[in-house]
């Protein structure tokens, strides 16, 4: 699966485009609350705080990206700018598609450059200032405009992303590579100061919470970090199986 099918990451405007903003002008709070009052009915809900919740899970598609391109020294995280980048919601057979358009310096294919530090180095270094630069700003529009805490917001990203870094896992050589994996998420999610989030407390500072998998009794399924609302869509009965509420 390339990045852009993973992701949600690309170079070309989407087709039945609904609305569009830069990031920029989506770290603006009225537009934040636009785009969310636009996206909420769509998903069967007057509740924006319940698309604000879901639409983090699609924009935590642009933070996977930078997770998977510095772990992998690809020069193409340097992209990854607010100044550089668009949410575009579209409609596919009827159903609402977010997709972020890269204006500049994004192809589907593009070798590794290795930078002089090693890659873990690398992202050490360079998640705290995309996290604090980046997604902070756009975290703080979707909170005011949905009234949502901003922790909350958060840990909907923290949950997408153990999901990528789970998948990553996976598709790992051996235990080794796996666990390598694992070990480099959880120090670059753990580590980060508070103030990068504009927080009091790391919202990424989690302890993984697992339940039985309810298909797959031999295997674990991951807890969510927070609830994602979705027993409030019109069309949902019920809460997640792995919910934190239901798992009380």
């Amino acid at each position: 699966m390339s990045l852009t099918e993973k992701f949600f990451i690309t170079s070309k405007a989407a087709e039945n485009m609904v609305l569009s903003f830069t990031l920029v002008e989506l770290s603006e709070p009225q537009n934040a609350e636009l785009l969310l009052r636009t996206y909420a009915p769509m998903i069967g809900t007057g509740d924006i705080r319940v698309a604000a919740a879901f639409f983090c899970s699609w924009y935590a598609g642009v933070c996977g990206a930078m997770h998977s391109m510095l772990a992998g020294a690809d020069r193409r995280a340097s992209a990854l700018q607010m100044t550089n980048m668009s949410v575009q919601l579209s409609l596919m057979d009827g159903m609402p598609l977010f997709s972020f358009r890269l204006h500049e310096g994004w192809s589907e294919i593009i070798t590794a450059e290795i930078p002089d530090e090693g890659p873990a180095e690398n992202a050490q270094a360079a998640l705290p200032i995309f996290y604090r630069y980046e997604v902070r700003p756009i975290i703080a529009a979707l909170s005011q405009a949905s009234q949502t805490q901003a922790a909350l917001l958060w840990k909907q990203i923290y949950t997408s992303l153990y999901g990528y870094m789970e998948d990553e896992a996976m598709e790992a050589a051996d235990e080794e590579s796996r666990t390598a994996v694992r070990e480099r998420f959880r120090r670059s999610t753990w580590d980060m100061e508070p103030e990068i989030f504009g927080l009091r407390s790391n919202p990424f500072r989690i302890t993984p919470k697992f339940m039985e998998h309810p298909t797959a009794p031999d295997q674990l399924m991951f807890v969510k970090a927070t609830c994602c609302l979705a027993y409030r869509l019109e069309a949902f009965r019920g809460y997640c199986c792995n919910c934190p509420i239901v798992q009380r």
